[in-house]
């Protein structure tokens, strides 16, 4: 027979209610009342009947979670922070692969906002404005950005422009004064706040700002690297380091190139990559680069939303974490 919370109140020696408000953690029960409960609920398994209480609550106890590319590094590190709080958390999480295409992504947004089968919504690297996300504002859903700062809606992010600043100015430190700087234009990806650490690093270490030294790719991915190589040494040839905000995979596919050209990394050509994936520490040589803290953004989301949903927490928040330079063998 499943336990009720009438047996838990009988052997805890409190009313039903009061079993009711602990395991639905409402306020106003003293400490001690609270673990005496839920040790007893443990003892007794005791497992609340999630889909009655949906129904009565109008809650569907679930939270989704959006991505424009479940293949990328940088993704499933912060699911896989997502996952570990969720253990302790008593929602199920449904992951919605946009593929990276806008019109997917606003038509998600659409739906999910308006037909209320999720609770909240967390956004990992997502590519559209913020106008576009206020729907889920307008709605009352709540919601967080990972991965850049949202205006509009609750955001975690790290500090971009400080990291990148760290990197130019170990370069600098390196020796390096010609030093070239390879951004993305892919929608959602921060990389003019890490450029601009790239230029203030220059301008208080005396270095002119060469606009021609800094190059762009339209996607994070190692064949955007393996192109912009050539580039690079066509503009300037005496370019002795390039730092790459647009991400590890970019760096890689540089040093790979690098390597095909018989252009010795680092004793030629220093680089330092943006993020710190798996596979920087795979390439030979190792990528130096810098680290964002995945894991933590992702424990930071999932326990924003829950408050949130909860009621714990009210208003817009923003959430700056701190990016750690990775010194390895590229540079």
């Amino acid at each position: 027979m499943a336990v009720t919370l009438k047996d838990i109140a009988e052997r805890a020696g409190v009313t039903s209610a009061t079993v009711s408000m602990v395991i639905n953690n409402k306020p106003n029960i003293s400490e001690a009342t609270r673990k005496k409960v839920l040790k007893i609920a443990g003892e007794l398994n005791y497992y609340p009947n999630v889909i009655a209480r949906g129904l009565a609550t109008r809650k569907s106890n679930s939270i989704g979670v959006i991505v424009p590319n479940l293949a990328s590094s940088f993704v499933v590190r912060v699911l896989q922070g997502i996952k570990s709080t969720n253990r302790d958390i008593e929602y199920t999480v449904q992951l919605f692969d946009t593929v990276g295409q806008k019109e997917s992504e606003s038509q998600l947004f659409q739906r999910l906002a308006r037909e209320r089968r999720i609770d909240g919504v967390i956004l990992i690297s997502s590519t559209v404005t913020d106008e576009e996300l206020v729907i889920f504002r307008e709605e009352s859903v709540p919601s967080i950005v990972v991965a850049r700062k949202c205006e509009e809606l609750d955001s975690v992010y790290v500090n971009n422009e400080g990291g990148a600043m760290d990197a130019t100015d170990y370069l600098i430190k390196k020796g390096h004064r010609t030093i070239a700087c390879v951004t993305c234009s892919k929608q959602g990806l921060p990389t003019s706040e890490r450029l601009n650490g790239y230029k203030l690093s220059l301008k208080r270490n005396t270095i002119p700002f060469r606009q021609e030294l800094v190059f762009e790719v339209e996607d994070d991915n190692m064949e955007s690297g393996l192109h912009i190589f050539e580039k690079i040494r066509e503009v300037d040839s005496s370019v002795s380091a390039i730092f790459v905000p647009a991400g590890d995979m970019v760096a890689i596919g540089i040093i790979k190139e690098a390597k095909k050209r018989g252009v010795k990394v680092p004793q030629d050509l220093a680089i330092v990559g943006f993020d710190d994936i798996p596979a920087a520490e795979v390439i030979e040589p190792e990528l130096t680069t810098v680290r964002q803290p995945k894991l933590e953004m992702g424990d930071y989301a999932i326990n924003m939303i829950v408050d949130k949903i909860e009621g714990r927490e009210s208003g817009v928040k923003h959430k700056e974490l701190q990016t750690q330079f990775i010194i390895r063998e590229s540079a």
